[in-house]
């Protein structure tokens, strides 16, 4: 996947910008849009395989690269009336949606559930799980287990939230003319996302398979409240409240839409900050000198509260967290947010100026 990007003063040129950190929102909306990924209801497990990792590359001098919108659609096929996981709830009497929806004692459990130490509840009870990006995967659960659902997640290398939600599912897979409205099961559902999880994601209320109407409830969120990890090299991670917001160094950006390759995960920075000097060391300007990248903010930038993609802003010097003060804009009527901001710095930074080595200056 190509990255967004927006360069300054790549070979020597500066650029006088009045706000050089503003986010490039009108690249960010040219970016591929974040993958998202509905969990299936007919099976007990669901790990997606494993994908090659996000290529990075310098920002160059071409454009950001525009790329329709991959989301993952699944064909929707008549069932065969082969009984489907047996389930772990209890089914309310009648067996309707009905009473699914208004059953006190599935709704109890969700708010009675415990918040596992280290995360943070994002929201509790809500009648739809979530559509979101990094999709790691599913486990159907014994029970509404939270702390067994965060363990999940913690064994789960890139794993970042969770949503556990009770689902009304059919028996068998229905089928038009055979068994269109089979008897129901309930479920315990645990997904897992290399992405912090926000409210507005909850949109999966259901779907209908033939007759048999599928509905959730009881769904919990929670993110990890614990900073990314370590990156070899780099100090850090610094917690900041928003952005940088630098009066100057800023060298340019480069944003990676959340996929199935792309979670929140600043390596990925760390990753454009390297590549970025080592094009920079070899396209010094004619004194030789060129910008290496000793500093980034790593953020997830949202639109109207769904977390679009990792933003990373690159610098030639490192900035205090004082400087983190850059919460969102808005690009017409839509809002786009900062969460989970970082910054990490270049344990060895060359000295300044640096010299590209092998480089003769030219002749001035």
């Amino acid at each position: 996947m190509r990255s967004a990007f927006l360069a300054f003063g790549l070979i020597g040129t500066a650029l006088a910008l009045p706000r050089p950190q503003e986010i490039d929102l009108d690249g960010v909306a040219a970016a591929a849009d974040p993958v998202i990924i509905t969990p299936p209801y007919d099976v007990a497990s669901n790990l997606p395989s494993i994908l090659t990792t996000t290529s990075v590359a310098p920002i160059a001098t071409d454009g950001p690269d525009s790329r329709k919108r991959s989301d993952i659609v699944v064909e929707k096929r008549d069932g065969t009336c082969a009984p489907l996981p047996t389930g772990s709830g209890p089914v309310p009497s009648p067996d309707t949606v009905a009473a699914f929806q208004s059953d006190p004692d599935l709704q109890a459990l969700a708010t009675n559930a415990p918040t596992p130490y280290g995360y943070a509840s994002v929201f509790t009870n809500l009648a739809a799980s979530v559509n979101a990006p990094n999709y790691m995967g599913l486990h159907t659960v014994t029970s509404f287990d939270t702390l067994g659902c965060a363990n999940l997640c913690d064994r789960a290398s890139g794993c970042t939230a969770f949503n556990i939600y009770i689902e009304r599912d059919p028996s068998v897979s229905p089928n038009s003319i055979n068994c269109p409205n089979p008897p129901s099961v309930t479920n315990f559902k645990c997904t897992l996302y290399g992405t912090p999880l926000t409210s507005d994601e909850a949109k999966n209320t259901g779907q209908y398979r033939d007759s048999f109407q599928i509905v959730i409830v009881g769904s919990n969120a929670y993110n990890k409240n614990t900073p990314p990890p370590a990156i070899s090299g780099f100090t850090g991670p610094v917690e900041l409240g928003g952005a940088i917001n630098a009066p100057n160094s800023y060298m340019g950006y480069q944003f990676f839409p959340f996929s199935q390759t792309q979670g929140f995960d600043p390596t990925t920075c760390a990753s454009a900050c390297t590549a970025q000097t080592t094009y920079d060391e070899n396209h010094p300007n004619p004194d030789c000198s060129y910008q290496p990248c000793i500093f980034f903010n790593a953020y997830v930038l949202s639109e109207d509260g769904i977390p679009q993609g990792l933003y990373c802003s690159m610098y030639n010097a490192t900035w205090a967290p004082s400087y983190g003060t850059n919460y969102g804009q808005y690009r017409g009527s839509d809002r786009y947010t900062v969460s989970d901001s970082y910054s990490y710095s270049l344990m060895s930074p060359p000295s300044q100026p640096a010299l590209s080595p092998g480089c003769t200056p030219s002749a001035s």
